[in-house]
């Protein structure tokens, strides 16, 4: 009688052994991320990565071409070039909680400047003038180049608190409302010509990194200089 009861004791212990015991992983899933970037840029440019801001024990694992790594929830990057375009990733991590991954492509191409003009030279309607080499200035948090030349000058004013970098900037007037947005890739400009001025209202400007140096370049621009309309191209280097 002994014997029979060791024996079912036993086997009670073995089943609820085996039926407490599990080999699954245990799986833990966050919500998927947004990801933001600043794309497309032109080289020479500082690429900006974004995404929400989550708890503080949040981990961000971003990856990128070029073996590019970064655990910073937005991180930048600088001195572009065009190897550097690609999809860039990112993943969260919780304790044993992590993301599905998200991605952003960004994109890295030199500008199609549609003219080709000898650096520091202004041309107005096919006539050529010499410019000296712009400067940049901050005014009350305002950025602005200024470029003078023997006969016609301009100036290039920037959106409140932005950084001047490579890019291509659209033009606009100095009531543009998107002023007021730090991002905003426009600039509005003042040219001086045979003791007039002009604005123009659209087109673009094109500003590269050339050695260190900032290149200003703009094409064909429409300027009125009382009473002739002219078309205006320009290509200077900013100390």
């Amino acid at each position: 009688m002994k014997k029979t009861i060791v024996f079912l004791f036993s086997c009670i212990c073995i089943i609820c052994l085996f039926s407490c015991s599990s080999n699954e992983a245990v799986t833990c899933y966050l919500p998927t991320n947004t990801v933001k970037s600043n794309s497309p840029l032109v080289p020479g440019a500082t690429l900006k990565l974004y995404t929400p801001e989550q708890s503080s024990d949040t981990q961000y694992n971003w990856t990128g071409p070029n073996n590019f790594q970064s655990n910073l929830q937005n991180p930048v990057i600088t001195d572009l070039t065009t190897s550097m375009a690609g999809e860039y990733k990112l993943k969260t991590t919780k304790g044993i909680c992590e993301s599905l991954e998200s991605s952003v492509l960004v994109e890295v191409n030199a500008p199609n400047i549609p003219c080709n003009i000898d650096d520091n030279t202004i041309v107005l309607n096919g006539d050529k003038k010499s410019l000296s080499s712009g400067y940049l200035s901050n005014v009350m948090d305002r950025y602005q180049i200024t470029v003078n030349g023997s006969g016609a000058s301009f100036i290039l004013y920037f959106p409140n608190n932005v950084v001047v970098e490579p890019g291509i900037y659209t033009i606009c007037n100095n009531d543009c409302p998107i002023f007021t947005s730090a991002d905003s890739k426009y600039v509005s400009m003042t040219a001086y010509y045979g003791g007039d001025y002009s604005h123009p209202n659209e087109g673009f400007v094109y500003i590269s990194d050339i050695n260190g140096k900032l290149t200003i370049q703009f094409c064909d621009l429409k300027m009125e200089f009382y009473p002739i309309l002219f078309n205006v191209s320009a290509k200077v280097t900013v100390k």
